[in-house]
């Protein structure tokens, strides 16, 4: 079986950001886009065309890899065991999508929901898709 990961079709984008507030509301229990674990801002270019710069988890492995305490695991999804995760921040330091936060001495990932993203149940333009 493959591996399904996040997918963005800047397309279907509007820019409403709901998919960040989905995320943050969900695993932080605020509705705060600083706090969501994938970032998809919108901004208009010189012409004046909609441009998106997005940070999702593409389960790369390389957090896995640098990752000195052996605290994160990638397989079907990002996963950080907390009690061996010291906050050192190599991981995010090392992420190549910049979605690695650390915060409260931990590092922060998407984890997809476990498998049911909420950001893609919410997206209502069906710009995020779980594939």
């Amino acid at each position: 079986m493959a591996v399904k990961r996040l997918k963005f079709k800047k397309e279907n984008c509007i820019g409403c950001q709901l998919c960040m507030q989905a995320c943050s509301g969900m695993h932080e229990g605020a509705y705060t886009p600083s706090k969501a674990r994938l970032t998809i801002e919108s901004y208009y270019d010189k012409g004046g065309d909609l441009k998106f710069e997005k940070h999702i988890c593409t389960l790369c492995g390389i957090c896995e890899k640098e990752c000195p305490f052996e605290a994160i695991t990638v397989d079907e999804k990002v996963s950080v065991d907390f009690d061996k995760c010291t906050g050192c921040g190599i991981c995010a330091e090392k992420c190549p999508q910049d979605v690695i936060s650390i915060r409260e001495g931990k590092a922060i990932i998407c984890d997809t929901c476990n498998g049911d993203p909420y950001c893609v149940k919410l997206c209502p333009h069906g710009a995020l898709q779980y594939v």
